[in-house]
């Protein structure tokens, strides 16, 4: 099920709408706001895939907000919800997903919702680069040798794996970024430098250049391209929408993620993506455990969850699935030997023993 959030200054149409988006059964309310800087912030740390806005809002203008939202989550889906007809030009301009006129109607919702689940895939070119930006950052020539295409230095290589993640991005904030030190002629002059040799490393290889510099913005042009970013939250949208094949797209999407974003890299930009990419992940796992367990597949389902403990080796309430699912196939000294390696873990990591429902389900077997 998607998840949504809605912003709206006006306490009655903030409501309104909430309830007509619970009662369509094909979408969760995640938080409803007043204040849009709160929203923002909410946004920053949870994951959501469809915001509604209000467009006339004090502090920030709903445009506003959606272009900072945009800025986070290029390919989250934005619904303009106002009275004033005459947004809807600059609605579409900055790519918003729809606009819907007060006061709203469960028609009107029902449409757009089904724009939003309509959505198709962007298409791909042939030949393009392939990019694999899970544990690590790696660029591959599809070439029947898929030798590696190497850039220039590693600042180079650093723009590119920003550009990649921000998909649209503006100069002034890629200078901020890659170059806080250094005044403005020097960082621009930095800044095209790094796109020129990244164009050239495309090229030379004799694959086609997938950015587009403007005078404000560079963009990565996203069908001329290979990237395990894309499709993993590509697969992870599907998964929200539901519908069938729903277990077959969660095993691709765990088979995406090889690893954290951008591994072994130092990139301060970087951390708070990894972390809801990771948080996103586990969820997948723990979301295919429950689909296995309901069709018997018990192998699968442990498997799943332990797949969550190599990620995060401190999650009780995950340990708790793995011993029972252990001691229901009878491999009572591989769940003796997991409590004993948990017990280790709490107390060198958090000076801690497992908590009072494990020890309840171990005592038995344990003397």
């Amino acid at each position: 099920m998607l998840r949504t959030i809605i912003v709206d200054d006006e306490q009655p149409s903030l409501k309104r709408l909430s309830r007509i988006l619970s009662e369509s059964g094909e979408i969760e309310v995640c938080q409803t706001f007043q204040n849009p800087l709160m929203a923002y912030e909410y946004v920053r740390e949870n994951p959501v895939d469809v915001a509604f806005l209000d467009i006339s809002m004090p502090e920030v203008h709903g445009m506003n907000l959606s272009r900072q939202i945009h800025e986070l989550y290029p390919a989250m889906d934005i619904v303009f919800v106002t009275g004033y007809e005459e947004y809807a030009l600059q609605a579409f301009d900055i790519n918003a997903t729809d606009y819907i006129l007060k006061p709203v109607s469960a028609e009107r919702v029902r449409q757009a919702l089904d724009k939003i689940q309509r959505r198709p895939v962007r298409p791909q070119a042939e030949p393009m680069l392939e990019v694999y930006m899970f544990g690590g950052f790696k660029l591959v020539h599809p070439g029947p040798d898929r030798r590696p295409l190497k850039l220039r230095s590693p600042k180079t290589e650093e723009l590119f794996a920003f550009l990649l993640y921000k998909r649209s991005v503006s100069r002034d904030e890629i200078m901020d970024t890659l170059w806080s030190g250094f005044d403005s002629d020097k960082a621009s002059n930095n800044l095209n430098s790094n796109l020129y040799y990244i164009r050239k490393a495309i090229s030379d290889s004799g694959l086609k250049v997938c950015l587009l510099a403007g005078r404000n913005e560079v963009q990565i042009v996203e069908n001329s391209l290979s990237c395990d970013l894309y499709v993993f939250e590509q697969v992870l949208r599907e998964i929200r929408l539901g519908g069938d094949g729903r277990k077959e797209r969660l095993k691709q999407a765990a088979a995406w993620y090889t690893g954290p974003f951008l591994k072994g890299k130092t990139y301060e930009w970087a951390g708070t993506k990894a972390r809801r990419l990771e948080q996103d992940y586990m969820e997948l796992l723990e979301l295919a455990a429950r689909l296995f367990l309901e069709q018997h597949e018990v192998e699968q389902a442990l498997q799943a969850y332990e797949q969550i403990l190599l990620t995060d080796a401190l999650r009780e309430d995950i340990a708790v699935h793995v011993l029972r699912l252990l001691i229901g196939l009878g491999r009572t000294s591989e769940a003796i030997r997991r409590y004993r390696k948990l017990e280790e873990v709490l107390l060198q990591e958090l000076g801690t023993q497992p908590g009072a429902p494990i020890r309840e389900l171990m005592h038995h077997l344990i003397r």
